[in-house]
């Protein structure tokens, strides 16, 4: 179905557009979408007194995710009541109308054909409890703030005059927060248009509303117009209002909500637990680094050195320090918790613990990570061999050593094939030697194993303060630990697909960060934004980028 853009002449076209129930002729599938035959009462009716209306299609239809997809603008107190009978959608509307008001009711994907599941697109039932419909209309365009992609049924949340500060306080209990005056939907190209309204200014917040309260929360990406939109039936601003920057999409932090689990302290002083939660605040592009976590423990008043890796902590905590009851202070980002040990674990042998590495690059070494730390390594009981252009050779044992936690063995010559072996008793600590014999393969990878993406940018841009260029995986993240190079580039590349990404890095804190609206900061923009690079073994892509300064 057309969408409606005036009552007078949307009619006849609804009307005329209708096909016939069936497959088209051929007996092909079916891929038209269900037409309205009939309203009642019509389209466009003013000094509408009822409280429901139906829409009667030409072929049989079905409902989905009515609750959702459902919009009445102005809002109601409660969702609409929505059921399909047949081939007719009856919406029961409920509450008690406002006077002279406009009302639009927006199906969004709603309705749909019940053999094909064709969607009736952008079908909307319009009415007034007035002596006429509201003209004005407004347009804009949205767009994830990070990919630039679309996000089609996000709720336009207008406000009459201007936007009011408390409808983007997150922290605020939906009871403060305002209702918007009228609502709208994007579209799958990401463009919106709200019209019916009455003439004058209007606050613009876009939201995911997945929990459908018409506000804004965390965790749902929004936006919001710095300036009002002033409605109007005037196309020439409609052209106006097309072409300005489109709205940049985001979830807003979310709030810390990690606690602690499996907390252990033996009777060595080695410290463990995992803080449940750490790696959902580090993912994606705007996550927080390791160092702004805000992780520490103390002890005895002092701040002890801690290791970290996915959700796990550790430390070795000195037991002198303390009586009979070891009293700890762990923060988290949730808060500091207070951890007693009236009695300590038994010391046990260090064993093997995290993922092990399959390949090591040119200058490195295997690592192994064990817990507790080891505290001595038998060289005696280690073997290693290494095959490197069809020779075997044994490798030096002074290749083996021990740095905190970790066991490293290497490094060895380019292109090798690396076999060690641990036998028991080669690993010990403050509760034993490990019992079990550990054998590792690993591969030392040569510089032509690797590729590189250099950037052909204009020196300007290159130059500007400001600007942060990132690289991206596969999956569209940043790479953190991957920079550019002296010579504009990301170098050392494993073969795969990779992305380049350009910000306008305005905090600069040497990342991307998104949108916080309890400070009132939108998100960064992206200057420019390359994925797909399909970077191979001894090859250097070079990307020709173009990117207008900033001002």
């Amino acid at each position: 179905m057309m969408r409606i853009r005036s009552v007078l002449f949307v009619v006849p076209l609804v009307v005329a557009g209708c096909a016939q129930v069936g497959s088209p002729d051929g007996g092909g599938r079916d891929e038209a979408p269900p037409q309205v035959v009939l309203a009642e009462p019509p389209f466009g009716t003013t000094g509408f007194e009822g409280h429901s209306f139906m829409l009667e299609f030409d072929e049989f239809v079905q409902l989905k995710d009515a609750r959702r997809q459902v919009l009445v603008s102005p809002p109601l107190p409660e969702p609409p009541r929505v059921m399909v009978r047949g081939r007719n959608v009856v919406v029961d509307l409920g509450a008690e109308l406002l006077p002279e008001r406009t009302y639009i009711v927006q199906f969004g994907d709603a309705v749909s054909d019940l053999r094909e599941s064709n969607v009736a697109k952008g079908l909307q039932y319009v009415f007034s409890t007035g002596a006429e419909l509201d003209s004005g209309r407004v347009f804009g365009r949205v767009e994830d703030a990070w990919t630039g992609e679309a996000l089609e049924g996000a709720r336009v949340l207008l406000y009459a005059d201007s936007l009011p500060r408390a409808a983007i306080d997150l922290a605020l209990p939906d009871s403060l927060r305002p209702m918007p005056d009228y609502v709208g939907l994007v579209q799958d190209s990401g463009r919106f248009e709200v019209g019916f309204l009455p003439m004058g200014a209007f606050g613009c917040v876009v939201v995911d509303d997945v929990n459908g309260n018409y506000r804004a929360d965390r965790g749902e990406p929004l936006a919001w117009g710095l300036a009002p939109m002033t409605a109007s039936a005037d196309s020439a601003d409609w052209q106006q209002m097309w072409d300005a920057p489109p709205l940049r999409m985001d979830a807003p932090p979310v709030e810390p909500t990690t606690y602690t689990s499996g907390v252990r302290l033996d009777s060595s002083g080695y410290f463990r637990a995992a803080i449940v939660g750490l790696s959902t605040l580090r993912e994606g592009p705007d996550g927080l680094f390791d160092a702004e976590l805000d992780v520490r423990l103390e002890a005895a008043g002092q701040v002890q050195d801690i290791g970290m890796e996915g959700d796990s902590i550790w430390s070795s905590i000195d037991l002198a320090a303390f009586g009979d009851t070891v009293t700890l202070l762990l923060t988290h980002p949730s808060g500091t918790d207070t951890v007693k040990f009236g009695s300590l674990d038994p010391a046990t042998p260090p064993v093997e613990v995290g993922r092990r590495e399959s390949a090591v690059d040119p200058g490195g070494a295997f690592s192994l990570r064990f817990a507790p730390p080891p505290l001595l390594l038998d060289t005696a009981l280690c073997v290693g061999t290494f095959a490197l252009d069809e020779d075997t050779v044994a490798a030096d044992l002074s290749l083996f050593s021990l740095s905190g936690e970790r066991l490293h063995v290497g490094p060895f010559p380019p292109g090798s094939k690396v076999e060690v072996t641990l036998l028991p008793g080669a690993i010990s600590g403050p509760g034993g030697s490990q019992a079990d014999t550990l054998d590792g393969r690993f591969s030392v990878r040569r510089d032509s194993d690797f590729g590189a993406i250099i950037l052909d940018v204009d020196s300007t841009l290159a130059e500007q303060e400001g600007v942060l260029w990132m690289l991206l995986n596969g999956s569209g993240q940043p790479a953190r630990d991957q920079g550019l190079d002296g010579d504009f580039g990301f170098e050392r590349l494993l073969p795969g697909k990779y992305g380049v990404v350009c910000i306008a890095d305005a905090d600069g804190n040497g990342r991307w960060s998104g949108a916080d609206p309890e400070r009132g900061l939108m998100p960064e923009e992206v200057l420019h934004r390359t994925e797909g690079v399909d970077v191979r073994a001894g090859w250097e892509v070079e990307l020709q980028i173009t990117v207008h300064p900033r001002p």
